[in-house]
């Protein structure tokens, strides 16, 4: 769906009698930085470009939606990811460059690997359809925002779905909350207003507990697997490397090939004594001479996948370089399951009310701050520590207008300068003294 025209936004601000309208991106940026928060929204510093994750996160998301659109079929979905790939290697902007190669080769294969391995979704899905949330706080706050993708499920839920290609540490535990603010005051807004599914539809209202908020981990898959007290086990890998990542139990299986031959010849054993039995019936031995047989069997079925350890490096090497098990017997094949990965987010009544209170004060502190005469002051933030570095150098597209980080890289090149500088014995010598 197209993005509403700017005499629709202000239609909407009309009809809910507000003056402007809020985006997650505006509250999100005050929570990463409300310096930031100044210069964009303040003083409306424009700047124009990505960084490398936003330019392929857009790739990505145009990609699978355009896909679920009927754009191009399945399998060009690779193509197209290959041009883009071609066309970004051409460029010539050191701001979309990737911090290393090997960063850049990583992302890149994830993604590969993605567009040629992931399930469509069994469902009619729309992409990039509008959604309203209202709260209330020291004035009515109206947030218009759009959603990657969503659908009804067999239930008759309706299933918010969000694309990332980022890294999966932060999607578990209590950072999963904060991850999922945006999505939530989306499923708020539905909850709301309701949502028209179909073209041309009736409008449906949707319950929170009829509500479903899914992350689509685009670099990731679950790997599932039985272990031996018979439970199933799920993992979750790169996609890249989930062979790699499953290699310690890969191992194990291929090593246990000659244990469990060891166990058939022991059952075989007990089974020929049970059958040389003077007191065994005729019938009992054509019983028991059978079940030695399926044995034997299966022990001749083990010895052609008994490999050696030089056997086994191989094999597994083998199977990490083209991360898939092509070249492993069918009981290592049959044993792993390989699936997308999605992260889902419990939409509670008590996590929507701890979210809505927090997000109210967050917005009313924005307000107080807006309100006061001296913006510097009211905004002014402390010096760029250790956990915000990553973002300032990488992600940040404010720093060549920001002073905080400007004082960040004059304080680190001084210290540079300083570990640069000789000591009391080099400079004798440089002196010739």
């Amino acid at each position: 769906m197209t993005r509403l025209k700017h005499e629709q936004l202000n239609a909407i601000k009309k009809k809910m009698g507000v003056e402007k309208l809020w985006s997650f991106s505006k509250v999100s940026t005050f929570d990463q930085c409300s310096w930031l928060y100044k210069l964009k929204y303040i003083d409306k510093i424009r700047v124009k470009g990505d960084n490398c994750y936003t330019y392929w996160g857009t790739i990505a998301h145009d990609l699978i939606q355009g896909y679920y659109q009927g754009k191009y079929k399945y399998d060009q979905m690779s193509d197209n990811l290959e041009s883009k790939i071609l066309e970004y290697q051409l460029i010539e902007d050191d701001s979309l460059k990737f911090p290393s190669e090997s960063e850049w080769e990583n992302y890149i294969a994830n993604l590969r690997h993605y567009f040629s391995n992931v399930k469509p979704l069994p469902y009619a899905v729309s992409n990039e359809k509008p959604v309203l949330a209202v709260f209330q706080g020291k004035e009515k706050y109206v947030f218009q925002g759009y959603i990657d993708s969503e659908f009804i499920i067999e239930d008759g839920s309706l299933v918010i779905l969000d694309y990332k290609t980022s890294s999966i540490s932060g999607f578990s535990g209590a950072k999963l909350f904060e991850k999922s603010l945006q999505l939530i005051i989306y499923a708020m807004g539905i909850n709301q207003h309701g949502r028209i599914i179909e073209k041309g539809g009736e409008l449906q209202k949707f319950p929170l507990e009829k509500i479903k908020i899914r992350y689509d981990m685009m670099k990731y898959v679950n790997v599932s697997f039985i272990q031996k007290n018979g439970k199933e086990k799920v993992t979750k890998a790169e996609r890249r490397y989930w062979v790699g990542k499953m290699a310690n139990q890969i191992r194990k299986d291929l090593e246990g090939v000659g244990k469990e031959i060891e166990a058939i010849e022991k059952k075989v054993k007990s089974l020929e004594k049970k059958y040389n039995a003077k007191t065994r019936t005729e019938d009992e031995k054509i019983e028991i001479q059978a079940e030695i047989d399926k044995l034997q069997s299966e022990k001749e079925d083990l010895k052609r996948h008994d490999f050696d350890i030089l056997e086994i490096n191989e094999k597994i090497e083998e199977a990490i370089r083209s991360n898939d098990l092509s070249n492993m017997p069918d009981f290592v094949k049959d044993k792993y399951t390989v699936s997308d990965c999605y992260i889902d987010v419990d939409l509670t009544t008590e996590v929507v009310k701890e979210f809505e209170a927090k997000l109210i004060s967050t917005l009313d502190k924005i307000i107080e701050k807006e309100n006061e005469v001296d913006h510097d002051e009211a905004f002014e933030r402390g010096r760029i520590d250790q956990g915000d570095s990553f973002y300032c150098n990488n992600l940040c597209d404010m720093k060549d207008h920001c002073k905080i980080y400007k004082e960040y890289k004059e304080h680190n090149a001084m210290f540079i300068e300083k570990d640069n500088a000789p000591n009391d014995d080099e400079l004798l010598k440089m002196l010739g003294l």
